[in-house]
């Protein structure tokens, strides 16, 4: 992709006086982009200055950190996935750079997790202490932020569409149905542990995707996370189904 002059750029051009510095940022700013930053406004800047850190070291000897636990294999599986779920629900719309930079980190104080774009590249660094639920989770949403970039600027909405499609790759309709299907509005604790042990997600993701299908209601899902009192309901029990434990 040719590189496009900022206007910042243009106009120190035409008066003749050129300062290499903000050249240079100029440039890096067009190719490196955060696109998703996970948490609280306080972690993005950890999230920053290590994308800033980890894109200089690789810019000048193209290694990566040594503490980076994982590369290649995890992402592509989750790309697979992914552009699989895209392919077979006929919307075609996601759209993945050739190389992906993936990994964890371990030790980062404050470190979240985010996704990004440098140069053509995608890169994905979540922090290596996160449970496998939610590793698994991170890793899907913020893939498919970097394959939905193209459509969404606004970065609220990149992140919604990335965990509406996330959540459809890895939770199917049926399923989900199998537990929401009685359009429940009360979830007791023993619904909430048995649902997120059966999908090995946290509820309140499952419970996401029960909305994006329609079984459940936004005022269910603001219900369900100020209600902290567990409730009386009739013994649930587990679907009967071949999804591997």
């Amino acid at each position: 992709m040719a590189y496009k002059p900022t206007l910042g750029f243009l106009n120190r051009m035409k008066r003749g006086r050129t300062n290499p510095n903000q050249l240079q940022i100029d440039f890096l700013a067009a190719f490196r982009r955060m696109l998703i930053s996970l948490g609280s406004p306080e972690n993005l800047p950890v999230n920053e200055s290590l994308f800033m850190r980890m894109t200089d070291q690789w810019e000048s000897t193209h290694v990566m950190p040594a503490d980076l636990l994982f590369h290649k294999s995890p992402v592509e599986a989750v790309v697979f996935r992914l552009q699989k779920a895209d392919r077979d629900s006929g919307t075609d719309r996601l759209r993945f750079p050739d190389e992906m930079i993936a990994g964890e980190i371990r030790g980062e104080q404050g470190l979240t997790g985010f996704s990004a774009k440098f140069r053509e590249q995608g890169w994905i660094i979540l922090p290596a202490e996160l449970s496998a639920m939610y590793k698994n989770l991170f890793l899907t949403i913020l893939t498919a932020s970097i394959g939905l970039e193209h459509l969404y600027p606004s970065r609220t909405e990149l992140l919604s569409e990335a965990e509406r499609v996330a959540l459809a790759a890895m939770l199917s309709e049926d399923e989900v149905r199998k537990f929401f299907g009685l359009r429940l509005s009360k979830f007791p604790d023993s619904f909430r542990s048995e649902v997120a042990n059966y999908f090995n997600l946290p509820f309140d993701y499952v419970l996401k995707r029960a909305n994006h299908l329609g079984l459940v209601s936004e005022q269910v899902i603001e219900e369900s996370r100020s209600n902290t009192q567990p409730l009386r309901s009739a013994t649930l029990r587990r679907p009967q189904s071949s999804r591997a434990a």
